[in-house]
């Protein structure tokens, strides 16, 4: 059975994709940075408000809330365009991500806090860091802005 995505625009979006074959690309800063970019091309163009995201070595977390996108061409181009850039740097031609991922439709704002404190805690439970601030490849961490401030 295939249920296709509701892609509801002004709801926020809990995305979880991972690496080909688990493998852990975003061990590496620079193809960590091309990614992070990559989503905040797309904050920048409209596609998507960003209410939190994580980077772990192996996988994303992201909430977004679709705008000029929806959910299916939002991770396309996320996807696509990180996986030609790091391929590119790595001197690499093969695939960086699995060819789906999951999404979870947010109703309530209860639910919402739920999934932005699971993303930003997803390096604490794995043993990177001792506080999710100091993880430096989330939104947890204060040098990122995002627009959770929006739709609360």
């Amino acid at each position: 059975m295939n249920i296709s995505r509701l892609n509801l625009s002004h709801y926020p979006s809990f995305i979880t994709t991972k690496t080909f074959n688990n493998y852990p690309f975003f061990k590496k800063p620079d193809n960590v940075e091309i990614l992070i970019s990559c989503i905040y091309f797309g904050r920048t163009n409209n596609w998507f408000d960003l209410i939190a995201f994580v980077v772990m070595p192996d996988h994303l977390h992201l909430i977004v809330v679709p705008k000029d996108k929806n959910i299916s061409q939002v991770m396309h181009s996320v996807k696509s365009f990180s996986s030609k850039e790091i391929n590119k740097i790595n001197k690499e031609n093969g695939n960086v991500w699995q060819s789906s991922f999951r999404d979870f439709t947010i109703s309530t704002k209860s639910v919402l806090f739920e999934k932005v404190n699971y993303i930003h805690n997803n390096p604490v439970k794995k043993g990177i860091v001792a506080d999710a601030g100091l993880y430096e490849f989330s939104s947890a961490n204060s040098i990122y802005e995002t627009d959770i401030l929006k739709i609360l």
